[in-house]
């Protein structure tokens, strides 16, 4: 999806997430927190830099700052009005469009990236992750996560949002590729978001069921 799309939902994104995900939670920022959790039990050491790719209003950001509150946060965007947004949820962080990435190279210890890949042609994928881990300090990590497209219930989600109507799911196979093309190292999946808001009592067992291809969503993670 291009620029203008995503300028055209920025003032609105919450409410229309609001209304896609009722159904599994009644708080959708539930979703942003819990993938940065997740980060945070993915790495073992304290980051100096972190970078959203693909922040659009800085849902993901905000929690960067209250789960990482000594690292600085970055976050970029194609879409100059989802970035104002963006400053205006997580006012601490460093906001810069995409564009401007070639021109930070070599200094985040954390990439992060939330359902962006959807988003990018077929074509571009593997271009936009090479340019994503050029910016990776030696060393660094960098963590994926996508919609989980053997799901059906993710992907009637999908096909009813407004702005994902030209979006193409990613097998995590496919992900995992793209990563080694890149050079990244120590490629692990698990599979995310197993119980809606009604099962909440049991989403303590979401550990122990990663492994299984039947989460709403999943994370790719590795070495730079």
């Amino acid at each position: 999806m291009g620029k203008k799309d995503f300028d055209a939902y920025a003032k609105n994104y919450n409410a229309i997430l609001s209304e896609q995900l009722n159904f599994f939670e009644e708080d959708n920022f539930y979703f942003a927190e819990y993938k940065i959790a997740k980060l945070k039990n993915l790495i073992s050491f304290q980051p100096k830099r972190i970078l959203d790719f693909g922040c659009g209003i800085g849902r993901s950001t905000l929690f960067l700052n209250q789960y990482f509150p000594h690292a600085q946060i970055y976050g970029c965007d194609i879409s100059q009005e989802s970035l104002l947004e963006a400053e205006k949820t997580a006012p601490s962080a460093h906001f810069f469009l995409t564009t401007a990435l070639s021109e930070k190279p070599k200094i985040f210890d954390v990439i992060f990236v939330s359902n962006v890949f959807h988003h990018i042609k077929l074509s571009e994928r593997s271009k936009t992750l090479d340019l994503i881990t050029q910016s990776s300090a030696t060393g660094g990590v960098i963590v994926v996560f996508e919609h989980n497209p053997y799901n059906p219930v993710t992907r009637h989600l999908v096909n009813t949002c407004p702005f994902d109507h030209d979006a193409v799911l990613l097998r995590p196979k496919e992900l995992k590729v793209l990563f080694k093309k890149a050079g990244v190292q120590n490629i692990s999946l698990e599979y995310t978001l197993f119980f809606p808001a009604f099962l909440k009592r049991l989403r303590f067992l979401e550990k122990y069921l990663h492994f299984l291809p039947l989460g709403g969503q999943y994370v790719v993670s590795g070495n730079l």
